[in-house]
């Protein structure tokens, strides 16, 4: 009696042990899903006539140009390198004032040099206390080149010390149509392409000090007052910067940004065009005079008793000189004559193209809510039971058209016995620099057996 007690003791426990012992635990899979190709047809963009240009969206991955690209000279494009290189060497948080600069002997030199060789300049004394953000200011909205040149030589001693960072940033962003010879642009032998200015301005914008600086629409420095920004497009029409420059031989450049808004996500647009044409320069005043012929005035005096004047002399009658112009003339070169707007042609075509750019930006449905990626199961009955993993919300990225969206699939530990809904990883969806990441979820509950197969089958 007592071993059959003893056995049904043992059938009991073991047949408990199987209804109520765990499986082993769930294992997650990943099947992956379609590629997502962002949808339409790319805008047709308005490239320059002349010159260059280039479309860049940063954080989307597209750099565009309007052709093979020449390096040619790009005037005060060339200060948004000097501004990168000095905030990489002296970060500098958001309307914070950075470090005080003393304007030495050379920099004041500097600036009486540009005052009467016609450069733009910020007035500046000797001994003068300014703050970087002040310097940085004062080149980025008025294209002071003697803040470009105290800046430099601040930050590396010399200009030709400074320059070599220069070009060694300018290296390491793969700008291989760059060479800068001087901080500021004045130099025609500072050359770069449309799209590798843009390739050190997206560097520039990713600076919080930077951006904020380009965005504003006016300063105020010391001993002067408010000062507008010389690119009058910033701050209108989504306008955030950022700089322009302009020699009789780089022609008009220009670059802009503006951020374009799709689905709740911000997409930094730029675009860059150089070598645009310009208005004639203001030639000199030609003045005309007339000349008056010449007048003869005679006068007779009589005197008593004296006889009488011979008769005059027979007249030859003299054409009066002609009246003829005067013309005043100049020797100032031709290339410094003064052009009172120089980028009258090229507002419109930036504006065009930045425009256009902006509308390219589309919507992208990375992955719809409930999309499978993925099954978890348990096994038993020698094969494995699974449900599907799924994503609990839609995915929306913003794309250009033809781009291709990369996703992958995370799931962590799941627990035996997991229900519909529970977490049991992520996905993740990349397209250029956009990121967007749902949670991945149990559609339904992980497959278990019976009680009654259980019994029978064990596992």
């Amino acid at each position: 009696m007592a071993g059959a007690t003893v056995l049904v003791a043992v059938v009991a426990t073991v047949g408990l042990s199987r209804v109520f012992g765990p499986l082993g635990h769930p294992q997650p899979r990943s099947t992956g899903t379609a590629p997502v190709v962002v949808p339409g047809a790319a805008p047709a963009l308005p490239w320059p006539g002349r010159g260059q240009g280039a479309v860049r969206l940063p954080t989307v991955g597209v750099a565009l140009q309007s052709g093979p690209e020449a390096s040619v000279p790009i005037a005060s494009l060339t200060k948004i390198t000097t501004a990168v290189v000095v905030l990489r060497d002296h970060p500098l948080a958001p309307g914070a004032p950075g470090p005080t600069v003393t304007i030495t002997p050379e920099d004041y030199a500097e600036y009486d040099f540009e005052v009467h060789h016609d450069e733009s300049s910020v007035p500046v004394h000797a001994g003068q206390q300014l703050t970087q953000r002040q310097l940085l200011e004062a080149m980025l909205t008025q294209s002071a080149n003697d803040a470009a040149f105290a800046l430099a030589t601040w930050d590396a001693g010399t200009v030709p010390a400074f320059v070599g960072r220069m070009n060694a940033l300018a290296a390491s962003l793969g700008m291989g149509g760059t060479r800068y010879v001087d901080a500021s642009g004045y130099d025609q032998a500072s050359v770069s392409t449309a799209a590798d200015v843009l390739a050190v301005t997206a560097a520039g914008m990713a600076l919080p000090a930077f951006a904020e600086i380009v965005a504003m629409p006016s300063i105020t420095f010391p001993g002067v007052g408010t000062l507008p920004n010389i690119v009058p497009e910033v701050g209108v029409n989504g306008v955030i910067g950022v700089k322009s420059g302009y020699t009789s031989r780089a022609g008009a450049c220009m670059v802009l940004a503006a951020d374009q808004n799709v689905h709740g996500r911000t997409v930094p647009v730029l675009v860059a065009v150089l070598g645009q044409p310009t208005p004639p320069p203001v030639l000199p005043t030609t003045t005309t005079t007339t000349r008056p012929p010449p007048t003869t005035t005679t006068t007779t005096t009589t005197v008593p008793g004296a006889p009488p004047p011979p008769p005059p002399p027979p007249t030859t009658t003299v054409p009066p000189r002609p009246a003829g112009p005067t013309t005043t003339t100049t020797s100032i070169p031709y290339d410094e004559l003064v052009i009172p707007d120089p980028f009258k042609f090229t507002r419109p075509v930036v504006e065009a193209l930045l425009e256009a750019a902006r509308r390219g930006v589309v919507p992208v449905l990375a992955a719809p809510a409930h999309q499978p990626v993925g099954s978890v199961g348990a096994r038993w009955g020698g094969r494995v039971h699974g449900v599907a993993a799924v994503t609990a919300r839609d995915a929306w990225l913003a794309g250009w058209p033809g781009g291709q969206v990369a996703s992958t699939v995370t799931f962590g530990h799941v627990a035996p016995g997991a229900g519909p809904g529970t977490v049991v990883g992520s996905a993740a969806y990349a397209l250029g620099e956009e990121r967007q990441s749902v949670p991945v979820v149990l559609a339904g509950p992980v497959p278990e057996p019976t009680w009654w197969w259980r019994l029978l089958h064990g596992r």
